[in-house]
């Protein structure tokens, strides 16, 4: 009788030392910090042109004048990357309106392309 006397007071203190840790831990659960994190990019957008409807990411990279290949496409609207998000084709993040679009040779145009800024070709890619 003793014996389980002794058992049963060590269950009930397992039992309440379990109660805690879980109303603890459900307390903890939430106070913590939410992801607010969601599927649309985050302003300001990376310096990109839109082109037969897929974003070229536009580097610092530049690409030999010998290595350019037909003229493709013009930037047709400027997007501020603060305010706005380019859409449509044409839509252009870092070159001005009425910047062109090259093929480069020897590149897939699905992966890289050359957009002509401020005298130099730069290198786009997917």
């Amino acid at each position: 009788m003793k014996l389980l006397s002794i058992i049963e007071k060590r269950v009930n203190e397992i039992f309440k030392k379990t109660l805690i840790l879980v109303v603890f831990i459900i307390l903890l659960q939430g106070c913590s910090h939410k992801d607010n994190t969601t599927e649309y990019p985050v302003l300001p957008y990376p310096p990109v042109i839109v082109w037969n409807n897929k974003a070229y990411v536009v580097t610092d990279d530049t690409i030999a004048a010998e290595r350019i290949g037909k003229e493709i496409g013009t930037v047709k609207r400027y997007i501020d990357p603060d305010k706005s998000l380019p859409e449509q084709d044409g839509d252009s993040t870092i070159a001005p309106k009425g910047s062109t679009f090259y093929e480069v040779e020897g590149q897939d145009e699905a992966s890289v392309i050359a957009v002509l800024i401020e005298g130099e070709y730069r290198k786009a890619f997917r």
